[in-house]
């Protein structure tokens, strides 16, 4: 099966980074939505990398490590946040 190897990693780190961004700017939401907004966001600024076996994404993984990509997502993903922080989208009632 096809999937995009950035949209895991971006899966993987977000929780992390929301939390510490979060933890640093108290009043971050941190609901479904805006975080399903953050993860989209953080998405269209990174290339993809589609994957179709185990032996593709273990050599994509090795690629990314080495090429900096973790810091790329982490940059990614704080861009998103602080976007989505100005703009929730999310019903503002609700917690």
């Amino acid at each position: 099966m096809i999937h995009n190897y950035t949209e895991v990693v971006v899966q993987r780190f977000l929780p992390e980074v929301l939390k510490e961004y979060a933890k640093n700017n108290p009043g971050t939401c941190t609901c479904t939505r805006c975080q399903d907004d953050i993860m989209a966001l953080a998405l269209n600024q990174l290339p993809p990398h589609y994957v179709v076996s185990d032996e593709g994404t273990i050599y994509t993984k090795v690629n990314f490590d080495q090429i900096g990509g973790k810091a790329q997502v982490i940059a990614a993903i704080t861009n998103a946040i602080k976007q989505v922080a100005a703009n929730p989208r999310h019903d503002k009632s609700r917690p």
